[in-house]
C-alpha cells in the first residue's frame, strides 16, 4: 500500500503529521533546553523545578497533590521531595492529628532557588514563544486549551476499553493541570 506523502493535523498522511508526534517532539526539545537553563541558573532538574514551582504557588501541599501536578507516580514524587528536603529547599510539616499526613513547604533557601528558577523559566518561555506574534500566541493558547479538553474527553471515553491487565499502563493521574486549577 502506497503511503500518502502529505497530510494535515486532521487527516495525517505521515507520522510527522500526527498532533501527538509533533507535540511530543516539541516538548522533548524545549524541555531539554529548559532543563539545561534551569540547572545552570538555579541548580535544579526539571522534576525538581516542577515540585518547587508547585510548592512556591501552593504552600502546604500534600505528596499526592505534588505527584499529580508533576505527572509522577507517588514513589517518584516522594524521591524528588526527599531530595529537595536533603538539599534544604523543602521542609515537611506534619498535620495536626495525623503525623502520616504531611504538608510540604519551601524553606527560605527553597524560596530563593524557586525565584531564580522561575525567573529563568519565564525568560525561557518568553524566548520560546517569541517566534509567535501576539495573535498567534493567543490562538495557540486557545488551541492548546481545546486540544487538552478534547484529549481529556477521549481519555475518559477510552477508560472502559482497558481491562484489568492494562491497568498498570494507565497514567498515574487523571489530569495534572486540574491540580493547578483547583486552588
Amino acid at each position: 500500500m502506497a503511503q500518502e506523502t502529505s497530510g494535515t493535523l486532521q487527516a495525517p498522511g505521515r507520522l510527522v503529521d500526527f498532533i501527538n508526534y509533533r507535540l511530543y517532539h516539541l516538548s522533548r526539545v524545549a524541555m531539554a533546553a529548559s532543563g539545561l537553563h534551569l540547572r545552570a541558573a538555579a541548580g535544579v532538574s526539571r522534576r525538581e523545578w516542577r515540585m518547587l514551582a508547585f510548592l512556591g504557588e501552593q504552600p502546604g501541599t500534600r505528596l499526592t497533590e505534588l505527584a499529580a501536578s508533576a505527572g509522577l507516580d507517588k514513589v517518584l514524587a516522594s524521591r524528588a521531595v526527599h531530595g529537595l528536603i536533603d538539599k534544604g529547599l523543602v521542609r515537611r510539616d506534619s498535620r495536626e492529628g495525623d503525623r502520616r499526613a504531611a504538608a510540604f513547604r519551601l524553606t527560605e533557601a527553597g524560596e530563593s532557588v524557586y525565584a531564580a528558577a522561575f525567573a529563568r523559566a519565564r525568560d525561557f518561555n518568553r524566548e520560546l514563544a517569541g517566534c509567535l506574534n501576539e495573535d498567534e500566541a493567543e490562538m495557540f493558547s486557545r488551541c492548546l486549551d481545546k486540544l487538552h479538553g478534547q484529549a481529556m474527553t477521549m481519555l475518559l471515553a477510552a477508560k472502559p476499553l482497558a481491562d484489568r491487565s492494562d491497568a498498570a499502563d494507565a497514567p498515574a493521574f487523571e489530569d495534572p493541570l486540574s491540580v493547578w486549577r483547583k486552588r
